[in-house]
């Protein structure tokens, strides 16, 4: 026989019954960094909080502020999704579907490598040489390897008057980045074009700056990664060949087809590979190191190139 459910007081009504809950948010928090840090994850604190304010919808911020409540079953068992995922070291911006760069929320998955806060630098770099060095309205700038579109999307907004393009090899990754411009409201601003390098691009164009992260890991050297690059993040977005400098010569060679005369390119490299890039640029007659730009590791992280002026 069903059981009767008891009447509250007020009005005779039936009393609902309350939803299931786990322990404190704080409990499940404690519980899950600990099976990080058994794994090895750095930072395991910090990356709980984010599945826990992912899983929850709510920011971080909030989730403090709810530390002693308890989570419904439902969210609870999203969470331990999310952490099941991380410790099989599945990188974190893959899981919740974000990565921030340059102030922006942009969607990141295995699509598209995760963009780095190194190479904002490259942002950076871009724009303070475009700003000291102003050419004839409108700026023309092209991205090349745009992967998740972070370059490109950064500089469509801190350049309202650019024309910027944006080419990559992988089609998947492209539809990515224009989602990505899409959801910053840059749509309209950037023209994506699939090939590889600056093969797709329109020959009757002159590009005011060239701005590029390719692969620059030797292919030796992808085994040696941490798992979350290397088992998770697209090698066609990581593999550099040989000596990590493959895409780079091909840039160097195709550059001085694009750039108009005193245009500029800015190029991420990786650490040590500094020498090799100038020796390369030294063998291409129409470009010109200006500068080897370090990030806040102190790494050398951005070289600058120019194309000759025409005298």
């Amino acid at each position: 026989m069903r059981a009767k459910v008891a009447e509250t007081p007020y009005h005779g009504r039936r009393a609902m019954p309350s939803a299931p809950h786990t322990p404190p948010a704080a409990h499940l928090l404690a519980h899950a960094a600990a099976q990080l840090e058994s794994h090895g994850i750095v930072n395991p604190q910090l990356e709980v909080a984010v599945l826990l304010a992912h899983a929850l919808s709510i920011d971080r911020a909030q989730l403090y502020t709810r530390l002693r409540h308890p989570v419904p079953l439902q969210q609870a068992a999203t969470f331990w999704h999310y952490v099941q995922r991380r410790l099989r070291r599945e990188p974190l911006q893959y899981i919740t579907g974000v990565q921030e760069f340059w102030s922006m929320a942009l969607q990141v998955d295995q699509r598209v490598l995760i963009p780095r806060p190194e190479t904002e630098l490259v942002v950076e770099v871009a724009v303070r040489l475009l700003r000291q060095h102003p050419s004839p309205l409108p700026v023309k700038i092209v991205d090349v390897g745009t992967g998740s579109g972070c370059i490109a999307i950064a500089l469509a907004k801190e350049l309202p008057h650019a024309e910027v393009w944006a080419t990559d090899i992988s089609s998947a990754a492209l539809a990515v980045a224009r989602e990505n411009a899409q959801q910053h409201g840059v749509m309209n601003r950037i023209t994506f074009l699939h090939g590889d390098l600056c093969i797709p691009l329109p020959r009757e164009v002159d590009f005011d700056m060239l701005v590029a992260n390719l692969p620059y890991i030797a292919h030796e050297d992808l085994v040696a990664l941490q798992p979350e690059v290397r088992d998770w993040e697209p090698w066609s977005a990581l593999d550099g060949g040989r000596d990590g400098l493959d895409c780079y010569r091909r840039l160097i060679d195709q550059g001085p087809r694009v750039l108009r005369p005193g245009g500029w390119l800015v190029m991420e490299i990786g650490d040590g590979q500094r020498a090799a890039m100038l020796y390369l640029l030294q063998q291409q007659p129409e470009l010109t190191a200006v500068s080897c730009l370090a990030d806040y590791a102190g790494l050398d992280r951005v070289l600058v190139a120019r194309r000759a002026e025409i005298v």
